[in-house]
């Protein structure tokens, strides 16, 4: 029976204990796996992550529209920041979109051998859990953290997951990541924003006045779009 394991933190994922071929799901509820859905639902034909500024503003010389952020601030050369809302309401959409976070790209990097990699949040987190129990294989939940440690956001969404996908009997589970951040999200489901907004990450972008993003980001099931990277580039999944 395949297996669901959950990684606390990109620095974890060395440890990891599953076999080979195995799926990957990055999570960064604020606001990477959220905007990349978001990007995809507006438009956006494919995005292409990159790992560091140097190489995003290189891209953008060269005439890409680039989606970059660090700390949560749109670096000045960039068309885009790391905005759910922002894509969604943009009035501009690309072929290809290069991006590159303070988190989420980083967790995408340290995933890559993975044999499949998808990017979820609570946007599209049935869809997300539909995809997973078509693929039948052993499964990591990579919380995308905050600079390489925890992040209470993204540990809710992989027990939401998680307690999504085990039920069925198709999975299982027995690692104690898996087993806490479910605990943690049953004690979270019937006010979220409540259980969360004294995590640090959501004080930070509380006082950037990203209100609407924290709004956006908490809403369970907004999207069906389940962000998949196939040959470097996230794409919407056609499972």
């Amino acid at each position: 029976m395949p297996v669901i394991e959950t990684c606390l933190s990109p620095m974890l994922f060395p440890a990891r204990l599953l076999r080979k071929n195995f799926v990957v799901v990055v999570i960064d509820v604020l606001r990477a796996t959220t905007a990349f859905a978001a990007a995809l639902d507006r438009g956006f034909g494919a995005i292409i992550p990159v790992f560091n500024v140097d190489v995003a503003l290189q891209y953008k010389r060269s005439g890409y529209a680039v989606a970059a952020e660090r700390d949560g601030d749109k670096l000045d050369f960039a068309d885009f920041g790391n905005s759910p809302t922002g894509f969604l309401s943009s009035q501009h959409v690309a072929d290809q979109l290069v991006y590159t976070t303070t988190n989420g790209t980083r967790a995408i990097k340290a995933a890559q051998a993975a044999d499949e990699l998808i990017a979820a949040s609570f946007s599209n987190l049935s869809a997300a859990a539909s995809w997973i129990e078509k693929t039948g294989k052993d499964t990591v939940i990579l919380c995308a953290g905050w600079k390489d440690t925890y992040s209470l956001e993204d540990t809710l969404c992989a027990g939401a997951l998680a307690a999504k996908l085990l039920p069925s009997g198709q999975f299982t589970t027995g690692d104690d990541a898996t087993l806490s951040a479910i605990q943690l999200w049953k004690s979270a489901c019937d006010d979220l924003k409540g259980f969360v907004r004294n995590s640090s990450h959501y004080r930070r972008l509380v006082t950037k006045n990203l209100h609407d993003d924290l709004d956006y980001c908490f809403r369970i099931d907004t999207s069906l779009t389940v962000p998949q990277l196939v040959d470097g580039k996230l794409i919407k999944s056609t499972i």
